[in-house]
């Protein structure tokens, strides 16, 4: 690969880990904090569901701005305000000021998805699993070590607030590698004036719900329904997961950390080998409809298992399936795009995966007031929904022979 290429990609793939360092941070004590000001249950379930209502409309929105006015502006403009909105998060008093700062971090915080669409638009399809590969197992390791900072952080003196100022200064630093180290692609050297004067104009919120709309009705609606029905099953897996692994195997909150910490190192492990199990599978049709088997099993496994090691075996699987199936799906749905508008699909991939933050934390809540596991059982019946999908139609995704020609044509 040419220099250039190699230079920005590793460059955005530190800023993934610092904007999901900076996340994980936070979220983990998100709950908490709402508790201790006063939020009931209920009130908790709209609180986490908020984030991602907003993600689901605002991103096709900030996708279509930035193939507009390109992605490194946007993705600037994202960093600042996710920034901002950290520090007005600890400073704020109420419960009713934490939900304003949740709702502008909701619309901007697309910072993940316009660094896809940055890196769709300078690395040839050819390298798409390699480098997209790379990108989420760099990404992954900010949720190894922002657990652990952020709960060390949270047992001093005003902890959460000190915790979102350091959180904050990480998106600040982002801020300035995107601004030092990627260069301006200009939307001119892919657009003539006229077609960008007209993309900027039509767009509209009635736009975008018609391109929704489209691209769940048309050839790419069982991509995206599995997309809905795996990140939702993981999503439920993950409700109230502290209380869960408490009940079931006797675990302190120490433990639990390093649990998910656990996780995330098998994550960019995954990550880092997503490229190799793609070239071996030469397929992505028939690398979704293995691994989503493979993930369904494995959560219903570790939903059921009363042995801490063996709920060890599943969730390695788990991720391994995740990390692998995030790239693939993200192969199809650019190739069933043609590669055009790659910040709109990455938009609309986006915007499915809000689907799920919207009703899980609220769905699973709901079934956990009548059992615990229920949210975990209820996730491994939407995998098995996604497989019954696949197996009926399978996906018609990046063919390896397809990209092979393509890569010797570089």
């Amino acid at each position: 690969a040419p220099y250039e290429e190699r230079r920005v990609s590793m460059w955005l793939c530190l800023s993934g880990f610092l904007d999901l360092f900076g996340v994980s941070m936070i979220i983990p004590l998100l709950s908490r904090h709402a508790k201790d000001l006063g939020a009931s249950p209920s009130l908790l379930g709209v609180f986490a569901s908020v984030y991602g209502c907003l993600q689901l409309f605002s991103s096709p929105l900030i996708g279509s701005w930035a193939d507009t006015w390109a992605k490194r502006p946007m993705l600037m403009l994202c960093l600042l305000v996710t920034a901002v909105c950290y520090i007005l998060l600890g400073l704020a008093p109420t419960l009713l000021l934490a939900l304003l700062t949740r709702i502008f971090t909701g619309i901007f915080k697309h910072s993940q998805t316009l660094s896809k669409a940055y890196l769709a638009d300078i690395i040839p399809k050819a390298r798409h699993s390699e480098v997209f590969g790379r990108f989420s197992a760099f990404s992954s390791m900010g949720f190894i070590v922002g657990p652990v900072v952020g709960g060390h952080l949270m047992v001093t003196e005003g902890g959460f607030l000190l915790v979102c100022l350091v959180a904050s200064a990480v998106f600040f630093l982002n801020l300035c590698i995107v601004w030092y180290a990627l260069p301006h692609i200009s939307t001119t050297e892919k657009k003539s004036n006229s077609h960008k004067k007209s993309t900027s104009t039509s767009f509209s919120v009635l736009n975008l719900f018609t391109s929704l709309k489209k691209a769940l009705l048309s050839d790419m609606w069982d991509v995206f329904l599995v997309k809905f029905f795996v990140t939702t099953s993981l999503l439920l897996c993950r409700t109230n997961l502290g209380l869960f692994l408490e009940q079931r195997f006797d675990i302190t909150p120490k433990e639990i950390g390093y649990l998910i910490s656990y996780n995330g190192i098998v994550a960019t492990v995954s990550g880092f080998g997503v490229g190799k199990v793609a070239e071996l599978y030469r397929n992505d049709s028939k690398l979704m409809i293995h691994f989503t088997i493979v993930l369904a099993v494995a959560l219903l496994g570790q939903t059921l298992t009363p042995y801490i090691w063996l709920y060890l075996v599943c969730t390695t699987l788990m991720s391994f399936c995740n990390a692998n199936l995030r790239v693939a799906s993200t192969n199809i749905a650019i190739a069933r795009g043609r590669n055009k508008e790659p910040g709109v699909l990455m938009g609309l991939n986006q915007s499915v995966i809000s689907m799920g933050r919207i009703g899980a934390p609220l769905l699973g809540g709901l079934v956990q007031e009548v059992h615990m596991a229920g949210s975990s059982l209820l996730g491994v019946l939407f995998a098995l929904l996604a497989c019954g999908i696949m197996l009926a139609v399978p996906p018609e995704g990046t063919d390896r022979q397809t990209a092979d020609k393509e890569k010797k044509e570089l």
